[in-house]
């Protein structure tokens, strides 16, 4: 790390702010620390060092908002598709997003997962592009700030820290190497057997169609977060609408005995399959999550029926979103 500090300086501090903030798995926030801990022996200075996670951060996240402006709710897919725990991605911003407005992004930076979740999120709302780079830019002086706080506050234990790992060489580097492979593999286990499953179980959209106008006595759970649910502003005609969150207290309104089909809008019907799989356990014979989602039902041109009014969510967020 001081090496490649000592030889790219500015740059490499740069270009790893920039490619957290694109979601590649680049820890930037101990790049900032140790820049800031060894300026001095790197000849490095601090207000270029903010400057660059500045703009390097605005950049990263600027190009998520104008991607969910236009794009909508496919990218927040697609981002989320990547993650390692996919069922909790898109829902946890989104209530973030519900309670706290764009002031979210005060904070983002600091949540795995949310800091490149929320940008994207704040364009799909058209949340206004100064009033997103206004909270951008708090939340980036907090970020990058406190990093190159601690950084100096501690520059003394730092070059410590350095010096003892230096020591270790490559049986160092080797041993962080094997931890982080180990742990790697063990979410990728989790999560191919995760999707094992999702695959045996899921019913797709034509075939759910096909059984209704059969007259199959199918009930239809909406599991789609309060955000989603009222903004969206439709549902699957006679969906029961339980969010996640809700499910252990309200899962007794799913009448037993008959098929349960779950849908939601999270990548690979993730928390649809997550419910499902709790909802066998409570004794329920016959549950699949719904291929595609809300989006797959919609997508195909199928009938939805309108949901309670959305008027006092949105308000709301407008409210939470607005100044302080």
């Amino acid at each position: 790390m001081v090496h490649i500090l000592h030889q790219y300086g500015y740059s490499f501090i740069f270009l790893a702010a920039f490619a957290e903030s694109l979601g590649l798995p680049v820890p930037s926030y101990p790049v900032i620390l140790i820049a800031a801990a060894l300026a001095a022996p790197l000849h490095l200075r601090l207000p270029v060092i903010f400057i660059g996670c500045m703009l390097a951060a605005l950049a990263g996240d600027g190009t998520w908002y104008r991607l969910g402006w236009s794009r909508g709710r496919p990218i927040l897919r697609r981002l989320c598709s990547l993650s390692l725990s996919p069922d909790s991605c898109v829902h946890r911003t989104e209530r973030l997003f519900q309670r706290y407005g764009v002031k979210s992004l005060f904070v983002a930076k600091f949540v795995p997962g949310l800091s490149t979740i929320a940008p994207p999120l704040a364009g799909m709302l058209k949340v206004p592009p100064l009033r997103f780079i206004a909270a951008e830019l708090v939340g980036i002086t907090l970020w990058a700030g406190s990093a190159m706080a601690l950084g100096w506050a501690f520059r003394t234990e730092v070059g410590w820290a350095m010096e003892w790992l230096a020591a270790f060489g490559r049986t160092g580097v080797l041993i962080l190497g094997v931890l982080l492979a180990g742990w790697l593999l063990l979410k990728w286990v989790e999560r191919w057997q995760f999707y094992r499953f999702l695959e045996r179980s899921r019913i797709t959209v034509p075939e759910l169609k096909e059984r209704l106008e059969r007259g199959d006595a199918i009930v239809i759970v909406d599991l789609r977060s309060d955000l989603s649910y009222r903004g969206d502003g439709a549902k699957v005609p006679g969906a029961i609408w339980i969010p996640p969150e809700d499910f252990e207290k309200r899962y007794t309104e799913i009448p037993p005995g008959r098929p349960v089909v779950m849908y939601c809008t999270c990548p690979n019907e993730a928390t649809s399959a997550r419910m499902a799989r709790l909802l066998i356990e409570k004794g329920y014979l016959e549950v699949w999550p719904l291929q595609g989602g809300f989006d797959g039902w919609v997508g195909l041109g199928y009938p939805t029926e309108p949901v309670a009014d959305s008027a006092p969510l949105l308000t709301s967020i407008a409210a939470a979103s607005s100044p302080a």
